[in-house]
């Protein structure tokens, strides 16, 4: 009798150190599918489009001098500047107030995470990299929701007055059906976006959020002046956006003219592309709207296209060397608060006289 008890407990501590084998849901590897399937199907349709068109893209890009793509990158470095000064606007309204030179590698360094297929990637990086300098990583996924938010809601407006062009763009293409719903995809979303950029609403939707998280509400409401200086600093992206590209086709869209429509480009591309998570940092879907967007405008869709590439192109360089300049500055500072300071020389003391 005596023994049994133990038979019986020994048996239940074996099988409770199996550790049972989790198989990967169906629909996780169903949605998995899908998501390799567009990026294939999104890399095909860009390889395609640019062998199919490849003379004139390679005149477009022998035609550019680089005087003016260096104007274009340093714009672009621009735009991710003031993007970078958002977020670090909305953290500070969260209570969490961080430097530039703490912001800007979190939010920079962070943003190559886009480059990755599905938008996930980005915040995961940004979370870890505030977590070390003391943010909590729910209030930066929440500040780097909500700028997202504002940038989308800020690009329809910059877009709005241009929407009869981009329909005109969309029949310039031979993608008439798929135009015309990106554009009305940009028509249905704006007023939208106009009200969830009302702080008390914003408020109300980040508490959800942090709720589903299972991590406190704001400790105080989000404000109108943190939705204005964030949205201020969004604008001001965008207008170094759009002066990105006026670089690179301002010989078929001189002037002011040329200006205004290259920032109704880039925003109309920039906003709706962000919802097309399963490519990377929009990778398709952006320089497909901004072809369109300038196709609009009078830009022979061919050009249109090329110019695309080379503001993918450079995009993409500005994104490593800002990441890569924040990131040795953040470096440098931490190596050098972490090295210990010399201490002061101790004279010894003279020995005791017998």
């Amino acid at each position: 009798m005596s023994g049994a008890p133990e038979t019986i407990t020994g048996t239940a501590m074996s099988d409770s150190q199996v550790t049972p084998v989790v198989k990967k849901p169906w629909r996780a590897r169903a949605i998995q599918a899908v998501r390799i399937l567009a990026a294939l199907g999104i890399a095909y349709f860009i390889v395609a489009t640019t062998v199919q068109q490849w003379s004139d893209v390679s005149a477009t890009f022998r035609s550019l001098s680089w005087p003016s793509l260096g104007a274009s990158l340093a714009a672009a470095v621009a735009c991710l500047w003031a993007t970078m000064m958002a977020w670090r606007s909305m953290v500070g309204s969260l209570d969490h107030p961080l430097r530039v030179r703490d912001a800007a590698p979190i939010q920079l360094v962070g943003a190559l995470g886009k480059y990755l297929p599905g938008t996930v990637w980005a915040y995961v990086v940004q979370m870890e990299l505030g977590r070390r300098v003391g943010v909590s990583r729910a209030k930066v996924f929440i500040s780097s929701a909500v700028i997202t938010g504002l940038g989308v809601t800020v690009g329809l407006i910059l877009t709005s007055p241009g929407f009869g062009v981009a329909f005109d763009g969309a029949d310039a293409t031979s993608h008439q059906t798929f135009a015309a719903i990106a554009v009305w995809c940009a028509v249905i979303l704006l007023p939208f976006g106009l009200a969830c950029c009302y702080p008390p609403l914003l408020t109300y939707l980040v508490n959800r959020a942090m709720r589903l998280l299972r991590r406190p509400a704001l400790d105080r409401p989000i404000t109108w002046r943190a939705v204005l200086v964030s949205s201020m600093w969004t604008v001001i992206g965008y207008l170094a956006a759009g002066v990105h590209i006026w670089f690179l086709v301002r010989a078929h869209l001189p002037g002011v003219h040329g200006l205004v429509g290259s920032i109704f480009a880039m925003a109309l591309a920039m906003s709706i592309s962000t919802f097309v998570i399963v490519a990377p940092s929009g990778l398709g879907a952006r320089e497909f709207l901004m072809a369109i967007a300038l196709a609009g405008l009078g830009v022979p869709w061919p050009t249109a296209w090329a110019l695309t590439l080379v503001s993918r192109l450079l995009f993409t360089i500005a994104d490593v060397a800002a990441a890569g300049v924040s990131a040795a500055v953040g470096l440098r500072r931490i190596r050098h608060t972490a090295a210990p300071a010399p201490e002061p020389a101790v004279a010894p003391e003279p020995a005791p006289e017998p």
